[in-house]
């Protein structure tokens, strides 16, 4: 089985020390990283390399399979889907934080012998989600049958905040041209990493695609979040878009120097930010709660709804947005 193990070199730096087996030669192999997120990286690729090749006389979990291992698989997965842009740089770095502070006795325990109480009693409760999922990931690999931490506690949705329509007409009047271009995205639904990754390659005059997302100021195609989908292009929206760039790869929301992708940063501290506050308007996301309860109010049915915002399972538009499309019924028997 592979294994990572931490030490401290001459000059006091950490080291970390990744073994395995060949899976070709069957010899043993070793590598040592300086750096705890590429040695976690590594083991958990290894590891797993080993799981999937298991045969029958296979017995499962060894004793060396102790929490501290289970912490270190489990970071290494969360690793590759950060390489992959599956999640946040926010979410692994949030991960991490949390797995690396866990202290004391519980770290030597074999996985096995792990009970919600020791959980409970050795981990904060802002981590145990993290423990909870590593634990998923081993029943996914059939390692283990039970999932020895308790769902937690689940706190009750807040409620969404809506823009009223007065409000954002105001907005679309006033604000600068580039910040008009993104607010009127965010009420065709988008979320702010779409709204900085349409390009003019994109749009048309009938639609616009969405089908890419930004990361730290980087477009990538594919969806972070959601499916990808098109909506009709508002003609106040089309006025405002430069038709000499249609099929070019520029943003529509840009750097008003460079022409250059901008990073999120642009709608939670940025000018954009500034815009909505200067309105009322809290969050650009709240621009996407207002394009909902405009399409409930018509009467499109909540299916298309979610299929238009990019939801990949209807429940998740049911619980947000199932009270806006609540209308009256008429009680009489006549």
């Amino acid at each position: 089985m592979a294994s990572i193990k931490h030490s401290i070199d001459a000059n006091g730096q950490p080291k970390y020390y990744v073994h395995w087996q060949d899976e070709r030669t069957g010899h043993g192999r070793r590598r040592i990283f300086k750096n705890i997120d590429d040695a976690a990286h590594l083991f958990w690729k290894k590891q797993d390399i080993e799981l999937d090749c298991r045969t029958a006389t296979w017995r499962g979990i060894d004793r060396s399979w102790s929490f501290q291992k289970l912490l270190m698989f489990f970071l290494g997965y969360q690793a590759g889907k950060l390489e992959k842009n599956l999640i946040r740089l926010s979410t692994y770095s949030k991960c991490r934080h949390d797995l690396l502070a866990v202290r004391g006795d519980i770290l030597e325990k074999n996985i096995l012998r792990i009970t919600n109480l020791d959980i409970a009693e050795s981990i904060r409760p802002g981590c145990q989600r993290w423990i909870r999922s590593a634990f998923f990931l081993l029943l996914e690999k059939r390692l283990i049958t039970f999932n020895p931490v308790e769902r937690p506690v689940r706190r009750h949705r807040r409620p969404i905040t809506i823009p009223s329509r007065n409000t954002v007409r105001l907005l679309l009047d006033t604000a600068p041209r580039r910040e008009r271009i993104a607010c009127w995205l965010g009420i065709c639904g988008l979320r702010l990493g779409e709204t900085l990754a349409v390009t003019y390659e994109d749009i048309s005059p009938e639609i616009i695609k969405i089908r890419r997302h930004i990361v730290n100021g980087v477009i990538h195609e594919g969806l972070k979040r959601g499916v990808e989908r098109q909506v009709r292009m508002p003609k106040e929206l089309l006025t405002l878009l430069d038709p000499k760039l249609f099929g070019t790869s520029q943003p529509l929301v840009s750097n008003s120097f460079t022409a250059a992708p901008l990073s999120i940063n642009y709608g939670t501290q940025g000018i954009l930010q500034k815009t909505l506050a200067s309105h009322g308007i809290r969050r650009f996301h709240h621009l996407r709660h207002f394009a909902v309860s405009r399409l409930a109010a018509r009467g499109v049915d909540i299916t298309q709804v979610s299929r238009l915002i990019g939801h990949v399972n209807i429940k998740t538009t049911i619980d947000v947005y199932g009270h806006l499309f609540c209308a009256p019924v008429d009680m009489d028997l006549d």
